[in-house]
């Protein structure tokens, strides 16, 4: 049930600001199920799993670190340059001076500020990368919720004995581990494809503006 195909689902991908791809760990070998070996056999994929999901939430936690420095320079020097650029000619006009072309290279400047801000999704990354590191984080939680539930009710009905867990009990084990290994490997393919689907909008609008009616013309 977990395995290559599992893994494979997993998005890898390089961004612009973004701290290399997204890796994926060696999957551990695993015995027959049914006996001590095979007890032991998926508490490593349990561990896996866990493992791969830790991973996948730094990775998040560390893209918005970059991401929300971005946003915040990009947006504070948006602000500053307009905030300059509507105050220049009026400062050279109370000196008695000409107007002048300053304020609109500062309010042109703001605008680009902006621009790539929108462009290249900064601030919409960084609120992506809040979002799918918290939801990651909350179905940890409840794996790991379900996962000590279901070795309690394990051990009160006696389906754990001194040679393993009884077949039923490890297949309700590797189907907990599939569900979290399905969950965040379609967590992060959602994530993703919200990505691509601004990169594409992004790129329209900005090669519709410089004159161009198809990317790459």
């Amino acid at each position: 049930m977990v395995g290559e195909a599992a893994m494979a689902g997993t998005p890898r991908r390089r961004w612009f600001g973004r701290r290399g791809d997204l890796q994926i760990r060696e999957f551990p070998e695993v015995g027959a199920a049914g006996s001590v070996e095979g007890t032991l056999a998926v508490d490593q994929v349990r561990i896996w799993a866990e493992a791969q999901a830790r991973d996948t939430i730094d990775w998040y936690l560390r893209d918005k670190k970059i991401m929300r420095f971005g946003s915040r320079l990009l947006r504070g020097l948006t602000v500053v340059l307009f905030v300059a650029g509507g105050i220049a000619p009026l400062v050279n006009v109370a000196r008695g001076d000409d107007a002048g072309g300053w304020g609109y290279v500062l309010l042109a400047a703001a605008a680009g500020c902006a621009a790539f801000d929108h462009f290249f999704g900064v601030s919409s990354a960084w609120m992506r990368d809040m979002t799918a590191a918290q939801a990651i984080q909350r179905r940890l939680t409840d794996f790991r919720l379900a996962w000590a539930t279901l070795l309690l009710r394990s051990a009160a009905t006696g389906a754990v004995s001194p040679t393993g867990a009884a077949d039923a009990d490890l297949v309700a084990r590797m189907q907990l581990i599939e569900s979290l290994i399905t969950d965040v490997t379609t967590m992060v393919e959602t994530e993703t494809t919200e990505w691509l689907a601004e990169f594409r909008s992004n790129m329209v609008d900005l090669y519709g503006q410089v004159g161009l009616s198809r990317i790459g013309e």
